[in-house]
């Protein structure tokens, strides 16, 4: 859990989006996907917006449920790729990436267009244009808790044909601690056009496509808006 909020956390570049389709388009409570300890939900949550966080991690789920207090989030444990909601809503977010994380996308899809509502929005992040391979370390995301310093340093960025692999040192040093090790996260390698050309399948169609900056730590993204047709 403490590497999820030295690592995304802090990163704020994306939360005005969210909040400006919040008030264009949720009409009830915004479901979010891959909500982690709740770095979107808790700040649409403060805003007023209702919010049914899905987060399939146990411990980043009952962390969200902690944090949210009296906030109206309702936080949803189970898989991106098998889920159902009793009512669908008109917005659904998937920041961060969280959509190339996925096993099964078509899945989930299939289960996104279920949680819908005609009419509604699909917000997908991936990985912006123009992302380049490095091998050098940039700089670190660190927290300081309870006495500990937490840094996690980017050191490299690997791409194929199919996946974007990012490697991360992380080194946890207080009066007690002495922790390093080395975190490899997978992406699969996707464009808005071909997720697009699959959410066509899947039910939705365009309705826009949004760009958020890249900053120091963090890359870019590429917001793909589908709306849900009536099927």
């Amino acid at each position: 859990m403490i590497w999820h909020d030295v690592e995304c956390g802090a990163y704020a570049a994306d939360l005005p989006l969210w909040r400006e389709l919040a008030v264009a388009h949720a009409t009830g409570p915004i479901l979010e996907v891959g909500a982690g300890t709740g770095r979107v939900a808790l700040d649409l949550a403060a805003r007023g917006h209702r919010v049914i966080a899905l987060e399939r991690d146990e411990v980043l789920a009952r962390e969200l449920a902690r944090r949210a207090r009296d906030l109206p989030i309702e936080v949803l444990c189970a898989d991106a790729c098998d889920f159902a909601l009793e009512q669908p809503v008109s917005l659904c977010v998937v920041p961060m990436q969280t959509v190339q994380l996925l096993d099964d996308r078509r899945a989930f899809l299939g289960c996104a267009r279920a949680a819908v509502a005609p009419g509604g929005v699909l917000g997908l992040a991936l990985l912006g244009e123009g992302v380049q391979p490095f091998s050098v370390e940039l700089d670190a995301d660190v927290l300081e808790r309870g006495g500990v310093r937490y840094t996690s340093t980017p050191t490299a960025l690997r791409q194929t044909t199919a996946t974007v692999v990012i490697e991360r040192r992380r080194r946890a040093e207080g009066e007690e601690v002495e922790y390093a090790s080395l975190d490899v996260v997978t992406l699969q390698r996707l464009d808005a056009a071909s997720v697009l050309a699959e959410a066509l399948r899947s039910g939705f169609a365009l309705h826009g496509v949004r760009s958020i900056s890249p900053t120091a730590e963090h890359v870019g993204s590429e917001v793909l808006l589908l709306r849900a047709v009536a099927q």
